[in-house]
Parts: C-alpha cells; structure tokens; sequence
C-alpha cells in the first residue's frame, strides 16, 4: 500500500543532492581530514534541524550519566529540550547531556573504512550504554565515502574482533548504517526481518526494483533515516504525554518502495540468509 502522505521521491533528491554538493566542494579544496570531518558533521546537523521542531535542539557533544560514566565524543545528538535539567554544560552546538533527554545519535565517517566501521559501532553503543532502556535511544551511522560494501565485505566487517563483541549485546548497536555514496543501508532486524530494537541482523533496505535508479535509491534511504529519527522524536513524546500521535515519522519514508535482502549480516557470524517467504 502506497504512504500517501509521503512526499515524492523528489523531495529527498533535493537534500540527497545538497548533501552530495556540498561534501564535494570541500574535499576538492581541502584535503584535511579533520576540517572535512567537522564540516560534514555540520552539514547533517543542519539538515536534521530543518525537519524538527523548535522543541528538539542538535548538537555535538558528550552523553554523563555520572563520574566515570561519559560516552565517547558524539557527533550528532538530537535532544529533547522538554527535558528538565537536560544540560550538564553547553556552549554553542557542543554540550554534555543527561541522558535522558537524547532521543537519537550519528555517527559521522567521510571516509568509512573497516577501522572507522569499529569506531563508529563503539562510539554508539558508549552512548546507548549509558540509557537505563538502550534500546529508547536510536542510533545511526552514516558513512559519506569509502569501501563499497559488497557482501564479502559486509561478512569480513561483520566478524572482525571488534563487532563480533557485540554478538549478545545488539541492542547497543546501531539501529541503522548507512553507505550514502554507494547507496546502501543497513537496518537491524529481529528473527523474522522485522525492523526493530530487539533485532541481532542487518538487513539491507532499498528502493523496489522498478526504482532501481542510484540517486532516487539515495534518496529512499535519506527519507529512510529522517524517519527513524522522526519516530525516535514521537516516542519520546508518547513516554512523556501517553499520547501517540498519527505516526509522522513513517509518513517522510517512501514505504511502498521499501523491501529488505534476503542476505543478512550479524556481530561475529558475518553473512547469513533468511529464508524466503512461502508463496
């Protein structure tokens, strides 16, 4: 059934595109690591402040839930300002956060490699660590360039040292990884290829195949994230309120365009396939 209420394809084409350009640009000027790095994260936080309300604030920074209990550095947090005595400090866009008061978080690679896969993996789950729930906190990794993630290379990446500690503890790990210039995303699922928190598998999410186009595809998993992130926001509201408003958040994603591989990825197993589904 088609998401009616979804904006066209075109829509997220447009911030597909901004995204694309304005990466770009500064690599072709600047080779510094870290400049580009700090800029990219900039372009995506102001991205996101453009699709929440006033009410959630995005920032860098620090999750404290204590002495000795910080997560590492965050590069995009998305907080509820609802939240009293959301702030430990905060100067600018940098602050550190209780942390009950972040709804979701990016990692942020330029170059995503197999040792930024292990970092970016590690820095989420410092912060989900920190949540008396984990699994309330969305977490994404968005990778700008870099390795194509073939299936050979997902099974590698899946099973080296780091990831596979994570094998029992998947809810610390990031709901969704995302390979935006090769136009794939991964996103966790349960058993039955279910999206979900209480999922140890990484499925891929694309466009159907009538859509197989590399920019459009692009564009499905920006509509995608947005709306993971969205959703995270309405949580949050139903924890506070107990009223779930109409679900906006799956309203942003091209839903009819949507399915998930067969093929599927887990810490320390690597590739493995889900059975299809009986005719």
């Amino acid at each position: 059934m088609a998401n009616i209420n979804a904006p066209k394809i075109e829509y997220f084409e447009s911030f597909a595109n901004e995204i694309t350009s304005k990466f770009r640009r500064l690599q072709s000027i600047v080779g510094h690591p870290t400049a580009s790095g700090d800029y990219h994260e900039e372009v995506l936080r102001t991205v996101l402040r453009n699709f929440l309300s006033k009410r959630f604030s995005v920032k860098k920074g620090f999750m404290y839930a204590g002495p000795g209990s910080v997560s590492r550095q965050i590069d995009v947090m998305i907080i509820d300002e609802n939240c009293p005595a959301a702030y430990i400090f905060q100067e600018g866009d940098f602050a550190v956060v209780l942390p009950q008061a972040v709804v979701a978080i990016m990692e942020i690679k330029t170059s995503f490699n197999a040792p930024e896969f292990d970092q970016a993996i590690e820095n989420i789950a410092s912060a989900k660590s920190l949540m008396e729930f984990p699994a309330n906190l969305t977490g994404i990794v968005f990778g700008f360039d870099g390795t194509k993630p073939t299936d050979d290379i997902l099974d590698n990446w899946f099973k080296r040292p780091a990831p596979s500690s994570f094998k029992g503890r998947e809810v610390n790990a990031p709901d969704a990884i995302m390979f935006f210039s090769e136009n794939a995303l991964l996103v966790r699922c349960n058993e039955n290829a279910r999206i979900g928190p209480d999922g140890k598998y990484y499925h891929r999410l694309s466009g159907s195949d009538e859509q197989n186009v590399h920019m459009e595809g692009i564009a499905f998993q920006v509509s995608a994230v947005l709306a993971m992130i969205i959703n995270a926001c309405e949580q949050k509201e139903f924890t506070q309120s107990h009223y779930f408003a109409d679900r906006q958040g799956f309203r942003l994603m091209q839903a009819d365009r949507g399915g998930l591989s067969l093929e599927r990825f887990s810490f320390g197993d690597g590739k493995s396939q889900i059975a299809a589904p009986q005719e």
